[in-house]
């Protein structure tokens, strides 16, 4: 049952991405609305890198180690 679970939302992921990308092909976006949207992806690409990162410091480290590393980072 867990495999069907998965294959629908693959599925459902693959067709949002279709979708997507006609109507990027033909909708026409500006520059400024591409601009956007990439500057999105991009901040939620890092925002999980440091979720992920914050994560693996406060388990080596715990809560001071974590948080000093934050906060000294250039």
């Amino acid at each position: 049952m867990e495999a069907l679970v998965a294959a629908f939302w693959g599925f459902v992921g693959g067709v949002a991405l279709l979708i997507g990308a006609l109507i990027g092909i033909y909708g026409g976006a500006s520059r400024s609305v591409i601009a956007g949207v990439m500057a999105l992806g991009a901040g939620v690409l890092v925002s999980s890198v440091a979720f992920e990162l914050m994560d693996e410091a406060y388990r080596a480290g715990r809560f001071d180690a974590a948080s000093l590393g934050c906060c000294w980072a250039p």
